[in-house]
């Protein structure tokens, strides 16, 4: 019965806003789709430019009848962007039999830009009204806060900013195996240098060239799961470099491939104060057509950055003494996905596992999600997560299998 409310719920949901009307988008569209829709409102959208009053002697007309060129705006040396927005979250869990539901505010966020010329200043400040993670410091934290400086070929910051290592997201709301392993949406602190090459139709060419100092502490791993929530444990000395070659026939029909290294210290003082060296490599493609785009990505980890996963230890009992936990130093990671997008409607699938070789363990996450686009400021997602970990062949017990629903609004 608990399963059925879950699934009507869901439905509901989803239905309200079908009788609104609104220019759908994707609901996480790629950062090209939405910087086409953004330069297509600015074309159409009247000049506000202020202009020098008309009052006075009339002017004399141009020769043939030509209206007189006027200069180019000139750009302001000083801007600021204020941008915003939160999830609403119901979550029907359904396994494992102890997870409860409930609807929440998942998290409000606000983003300031302030730019004087070339340089500036960013930061996406989130709020909840409970943690994120249990070693979070508090229900607020700063997701990215640096100082950049801005080149039409190269921009350079300094703060606190996303890992770009591999594909930088599988446009769900639930996310993959390697956003739990903290992968994935992974501010550190350091400095960022980001930069293309070529033109936005036929060959292109995007990099990224990073070093972190220490990690940022706030990403979304779970407990156990990543370097930042072992007691006393940081990673250290980050090092992530990419390349993004691509090529574009038309705004909607593209291909990018992707090549990416990760080196970093796990600094855990519970392995013998010694700095474990890890390094991650991975390959990834994206490819558009019209209103389908596909993704994928595999990627291996050598060295171990964890202490008790995907064995946890077991505590002693009055009959049994305590097992310590284990964990891998080779691990794979495959992430594969791909979405339609029809009127305001947009269908996706995602399969994410990762193989823990040294202990023998496999993950495997199923996440079909079904969106409608109310508008440019509303959308509405509803996922099914079927994840499972197996620790031999034909054995296997969920980790999660759930519908989560969300309502993102955002201006």
């Amino acid at each position: 019965m608990r399963g059925i409310v879950g699934w009507v719920w869901a439905a509901c949901l989803l239905a309200a806003p079908s009788f609104a009307l609104g220019q759908g988008i994707t609901s996480t569209p790629p950062r090209r789709v939405q910087g086409d829709a953004d330069a297509k409102k600015a074309e159409a959208a009247p000049d506000a430019t202020p202009k020098p009053s008309d009052a006075g002697a009339a002017k004399a007309p141009a020769k043939d009848g030509a209206k007189p060129k006027e200069p180019p705006p000139a750009k302001p040396l000083f801007k600021i962007d204020l941008h915003g927005g939160a999830w609403l979250f119901y979550y029907q869990p359904f396994q494992p039999p102890e997870e409860k539901p409930f609807l929440r505010m998942h998290v409000a966020h606000l983003n300031f830009d302030g730019s004087i010329g070339d340089f500036g200043l960013f930061f996406n400040a989130s709020v909840r009204d409970t943690r994120m993670r249990e070693f979070y410091e508090g229900p607020a934290w700063l997701e990215e806060g640096y100082f950049y400086y801005k080149h039409p070929k190269v921009m350079v910051k300094v703060g606190k900013s996303y890992s770009r290592f591999g594909l930088f997201w599988d446009n769900s709301f639930f996310g993959p195996i390697h956003f739990y392993d903290g992968i994935k949406l992974d501010p550190n602190y350091g400095i960022s240098i980001e930069g293309t090459a070529g033109k936005d139709k036929g060959l292109h060419l995007a990099y990224f060239a990073q070093y972190f100092l220490v990690d940022g502490r706030t990403n979304g791993s779970y407990v156990g799961r990543d370097t930042i929530s072992i007691p006393n444990a940081r990673r250290r000395n980050i090092t992530i470099v990419r390349a993004e070659p691509s090529y574009s026939w038309s705004k909607d029909t593209s291909l990018l491939l992707g090549v990416s290294g990760q080196y970093f210290q796990a600094d855990i003082p519970a392995l013998a104060g010694k700095n474990r060296d890890v390094v991650r490599f991975a390959l990834d493609a994206t490819i558009n057509v019209g209103p389908v785009s596909v993704w994928g990505e595999v990627m291996r980890q050598v060295g171990q950055s964890v202490t008790d996963w995907p064995i946890p230890p077991v505590p002693a009992t009055a009959t049994a003494p305590a097992v310590p936990g284990r964990a891998s130093a080779k691990n794979d990671y495959v992430l594969v996905g791909g979405e339609a997008r029809i009127w305001k409607f947009v269908a996706r699938y995602n399969l994410s596992g990762v193989q823990f070789h040294d202990v023998g363990y496999t993950e495997f996450m199923h996440q079909p999600g079904l969106g409608y686009n109310m508008n440019d400021h509303l959308q509405f997602l509803v996922e099914y997560a079927h994840w499972t970990q197996h620790p031999a062949p034909g054995v296997g017990k969920f980790l999660d299998q759930s519908v989560a629903t969300t309502i993102h609004g955002y201006f």
